[in-house]
């Protein structure tokens, strides 16, 4: 008698109603859902499904099943955001998230990636699941061929194929024994870095080529014996004489590879007891192999014993 507005049906009336007005429901002013205004007012309102008056913001991509545009199955009428879709249901997507991509916000991934892109809808369903599709490639396309290789469900591996989601720089997996230079002996204790060189003294691998680094023995070391190995003056030639389990000891075969057999106690004499000229290159001293003298007196002196065999010459 007061009044005939406001209407006294309010919150607590409207629980009794077949559509209870519960979370941010409560606050909605009736006039938002009861539409038109004045005597054509509806007040049985279709109700069954969220987007009876809400327009589907993700524009259809959960109207197939499982989902059905049942928006109640990863949002609340309490709050809108944050989504109520946990890790476990994300396990049983197409994409399960592991390693970092557990801490990774939804945000990240479903979001428009270009600016054209900014009026659409956030993308949930991708068809490319491959890191690509979310990451640039940091080695820019230097293993793409490797990255194509089949993986064991029956599609490329891509990044997978040196690295996993526990973190970029953990446990890489290449398999050097593919490429043109296995690593053997030492070698495979050789951090990555020490071969496949940053440039611009940069402390990352991102930029680096890994295809130019050296294959040869002077591409990473120098050589201690300046170049008075040299094969035919194009290489030092260190496999002729050592290999990589260890520098020491030489393998070079003094009965074969030279003119001058180590036979008797010869044999038990270190290199240094004959091969004692010494040289200076590039301010360094060298240890010279040739000439060395082979006339007995040249070592072991005229009317001396022998250091070798306690012997002295007539």
């Amino acid at each position: 008698m007061e009044g005939f507005k406001p209407s006294k049906f309010g919150v607590e009336e409207h629980a009794a109603s077949a559509y209870p007005l519960e979370g941010r429901h409560a606050a909605v002013p009736c006039a938002k859902c009861h539409i038109p205004a004045g005597t054509a007012t509806l007040y049985r309102v279709k109700h069954d499904e969220c987007w009876n008056c809400h327009a589907d913001i993700h524009k259809g991509q959960f109207a197939g099943l499982p989902y059905n545009n049942h928006c109640q199955s990863c949002h609340t009428v309490t709050e809108f955001t944050p989504s109520t879709f946990p890790l476990t249901r994300h396990g049983k997507t197409r994409f399960p998230l592991t390693g970092a991509h557990i801490a990774v916000p939804c945000g990240d991934c479903h979001q428009a990636k270009k600016p054209l892109e900014a009026s659409l809808p956030a993308p949930y369903r991708f068809k490319d699941l491959s890191c690509t599709e979310c990451h640039t490639d940091p080695h820019n396309g230097q293993f793409a061929e490797r990255m194509r290789t089949v993986g064991t469900n029956g599609g490329p591996v891509g990044c997978e194929a040196c690295h996993s989601t526990k973190a970029w720089s953990d446990n890489v997996r290449f398999d050097h024994s593919t490429t043109t230079f296995p690593l053997i002996g030492t070698h495979r204790a050789v951090s990555c870095t020490n071969c496949h060189k940053p440039p611009n003294l940069e402390l990352t691998m991102k930029n680096v080529v890994f295809k130019a680094a050296p294959t040869q023995c002077e591409g990473c070391h120098d050589d201690p014996h300046a170049s008075q190995f040299a094969n035919g003056g194009r290489s030092p030639g260190c496999a002729d004489c050592h290999n990589t389990n260890k520098w020491k000891p030489s393998l070079f075969d003094h009965e074969t590879r030279t003119d001058f057999p180590l036979k008797g106690a010869h044999q038990n004499v270190p290199c240094g007891g004959c091969h004692k000229l010494i040289r200076e290159v590039q301010n360094k001293p060298v240890l010279f192999y040739k000439p060395t003298p082979k006339e007995c007196a040249a070592c072991h002196g005229s009317g001396k014993p022998s250091q070798t065999t306690g012997v002295t010459p007539e």
